[in-house]
């Protein structure tokens, strides 16, 4: 293991199924490019427009890296398999059009949750839910956060799977309507 992904694990937190996590470093940028256009990819068919327009992009992914936000899934080879970002508020939130919050307790968001092609089904995204738990409770949050599209069924079902429980629906910026659902920890 190199120094580098040494000092970037979190000691307390143990992601199950042998996968291996760290956060991301500005020399994974193009790895993790090619990961969200798979990404992108994936979700075109879903016709739901989610990541159409060029975001997440370059500029939002090395935001993500300098605010120490990205996590990184790796392989027993080392290979990035899958990444998400971890933000602890998001302004679009504030305000549902529709439902409400479970809690008003200060919260965790994941955003920008995606996996390669070639590790899809593996067990890659259940091992980034696990983190973002793990994560949430380390740091001492009471409350897990998250959007996406009503057509995304994949992930939707993987936040069902994880006790995530649709609240409502939010307006993301620039005019994205979005499902929003919280986690209680």
């Amino acid at each position: 293991m190199s120094k580098n992904v040494d000092q970037l694990f979190l000691c307390n937190i143990i992601v199950p199924m042998d996968k291996r996590f760290r956060k991301a470093t500005l020399s994974d940028i193009d790895d993790v490019m090619a990961i969200i256009e798979d990404g992108r990819a994936f979700l075109k068919p879903q016709n739901g427009g989610q990541w159409q327009d060029g975001y997440p992009n370059r500029d939002s992914l090395l935001n993500d890296i300098k605010n120490e936000n990205l996590y990184v899934i790796l392989t027993s080879d080392n290979q990035i398999a899958s990444v998400a970002a971890f933000t602890y508020y998001e302004k679009d939130y504030d305000t549902l059009y529709e439902g409400a919050w479970l809690s008003d307790y200060p919260y965790m968001v994941m955003h920008r949750i995606a996996v390669k092609n070639e590790y899809r089904g593996q067990g890659y995204g259940k091992a980034l839910f696990e983190l973002f738990i793990e994560v949430g409770k380390e740091k001492g949050y009471r409350s897990l956060r998250v959007d996406t599209h009503e057509n995304n069924k994949p992930m939707l079902s993987l936040l069902d799977k994880y006790g995530f429980k649709a609240c409502g629906k939010a307006i993301l910026t620039p005019n994205k309507d979005r499902i929003v659902l919280e986690k209680l920890l």
